[in-house]
Order: C-alpha cells, then sequence, then structure tokens
C-alpha cells in the first residue's frame, strides 16, 4: 500500500503514482530510496533546500499504513514542490515533522540517516478506524494534515499455504469486505531463476481481478502474477530484457485498502495524507509447471 518498513522514502510520490492493483504498491520513491549516498540520491531525487520556498510551496507526501491485526500505525512522511513529482524538498533546521494518533501526544518523526527527505513514526491506536494527523511547523507555525484508516478487514481465503502454478487455476480470494473492487493486491518475498540466482521482490502489483459477484471477492490470474514478477525480475537485474524467466516464489501477498485524508490548507494543493490497511496471506508461485 506492500512492506511498511521496507523504505523510508515511501510517501515521496502521491497515490496516484503509486504502481500495484488499486493504486497502491510498489512506488518510484522506493527505487530513489534505494540509491547509495546522499550525494547520489539528491541527483536523482532533485532535492531542493526548504528554506528557498514558501509555505504554500511545498507538498507534504505522507502515509499512514496499518497491517493486519498489528495496533501500530506506521507513518512515513516527505516534502514535496507544489506539482513538480520529481522535486523533494529538504527540511530546515527551524522546521520540524511531528505526527499523532487519535488525539494523542505528538512524537517528532525520526530521520535516522541524517538526510532531511524521508521521515517516519510508528504509533500506538486501539481504535477502529485511527485518526492520524502530521504537523509540518516552521517557525513556530503548524500545518495540520490529517486522515482517518480505512476499518481492518481480514483474509478469509485462502487460509493455510496456498500454492499457484504458472500452468494452473486462477486463485480465488475473499477478504472480510461486504463488496469487491476496491483493494489491490502485491507480493514481496523472494524468487529463484531458471538459472539458479535469486533476487527479493517489494511490492509488486498483482493485478488483481475482482469478483464481483461475491462480498469480497477477488482472483489471482496465473498469467497476470507470471507477468509481474518476471518485470520484477527484469527491474532487479538493471532492466536486463535477457534476464532468465522466474522459477519459484516465496511470496507474502499483502491486500490493501486506501482512504484519502486533508491536507493542511495552508500548504500547496498537489500534497497528499493517505491512510492504508492491509491483510496479507502466503503464496507459493512455481512457474515450472
Amino acid at each position: 500500500m506492500i512492506s511498511v518498513s521496507r523504505c523510508r522514502v515511501t510517501a515521496l510520490l502521491p497515490l496516484a503514482l503509486l504502481a500495484g492493483c488499486g493504486g497502491v504498491g510498489r512506488d518510484i520513491g522506493e527505487a530513489f530510496g534505494e540509491a547509495v549516498g546522499e550525494g547520489l540520491s539528491c541527483g536523482i531525487l532533485n532535492c531542493t533546500e526548504s528554506a528557498t520556498l514558501n509555505v504554500d510551496e511545498i507538498s507534504p507526501r505522507i502515509t499512514a499504513t496499518q497491517v493486519d491485526a498489528s495496533r501500530t500505525v506506521a507513518i512515513e512522511a516527505s516534502l514535496g514542490k507544489s506539482a513538480n513529482l520529481l522535486t523533494t524538498v529538504l527540511i530546515a533546521p527551524n522546521e520540524r515533522l511531528t505526527a499523532g494518533v487519535d488525539g494523542g501526544a505528538e512524537v517528532a518523526m525520526d530521520n535516522p540517516d541524517g538526510r532531511r527527505y524521508g521521515f517516519s513514526a510508528s504509533l500506538a491506536s486501539s481504535s477502529a478506524q485511527p485518526v492520524v494527523r502530521v504537523v509540518f511547523t516552521r517557525a513556530g507555525m503548524r500545518h495540520v494534515s490529517e486522515v482517518t484508516l480505512p476499518a481492518a478487514f481480514s483474509v478469509l481465503q485462502p487460509t493455510g499455504q496456498p500454492g499457484m502454478t504458472r500452468g494452473g487455476a486462477a486463485l480465488p480470494v475473499r477478504l472480510s469486505l461486504a463488496s469487491s473492487g476496491d483493494a489491490g493486491a502485491s507480493a514481496s518475498g523472494t524468487c529463484s531463476r531458471t538459472d539458479g540466482s535469486s533476487f527479493a521482490v517489494k511490492g509488486a502489483g498483482l493485478n488483481a481481478v475482482a469478483e464481483t459477484g461475491v462480498a469480497g471477492g477477488y482472483r489471482l490470474e496465473p498469467a497476470a502474477v507470471d507477468t509481474a514478477l518476471n518485470a520484477a525480475s527484469r527491474s532487479a537485474n538493471n532492466g536486463n530484457v535477457g534476464t532468465p524467466a522466474v522459477a519459484q516464489c516465496q511470496l507474502t501477498v499483502a491486500w490493501t485498502r486506501s482512504s484519502r485524508g486533508s491536507v493542511a490548507a495552508t500548504m500547496n494543493g498537489h500534497g497528499s495524507i493517505t491512510g492504508l490497511r492491509q491483510a496479507s496471506h502466503p503464496l507459493a508461485y512455481d512457474a515450472r509447471s
């Protein structure tokens, strides 16, 4: 919406650019975040100092995610410039980002690598639909963005350790939801190729198909899953079109629903704050049969 902890810059781009079903999954920001060294990262991220911008030019880019039955909300935030999706704003010394949930005390968002473009916080919530608040403060002035997360749901089907083969049947999935069509599926895990090499999959969108006649019903088609995993394989191999085909994978499939919140009226309207709720199940994929 997705492994919450895999990258501190998940919120670099708004939800419209997130890759995967239902608009959520691996995003461009993750690839940016994998760049090595601050100079290279800012070269890719087109970093700009916050001090050069007015507050109404700064776009907050925020996600708040709760996974399965966890009571922890993981919040990721960064700042952008207006509608420019490929510019990242570096926070200034007189600025800070804080986060709170359900009206509780705010905490300073963590920026452990000191690079000033990726911030995170993990906050506990026992409410059915946590309300997350993220505040950008400059020179004592607070600019508050807020989102209410979707309600929790679970995976009713499949159970146990489901498997899928390239030439086999689609995998039926049923979520504990009254309707279908507003959840997306993405996969993370490890895969091997036909030459014996391996690679990691991070939030690959699986193009799940909604079964509109079944409450919470979806299906995963082998052809779509195979296409997504081979695309992830090539991406992990520098885009090499000659990359050997995927052979086997051990995956976690995350089903994600999203909600949009309200960005501080004093900040740029091209920003976003998005709430994500996820439920997951394992999946073993075998492309050899």
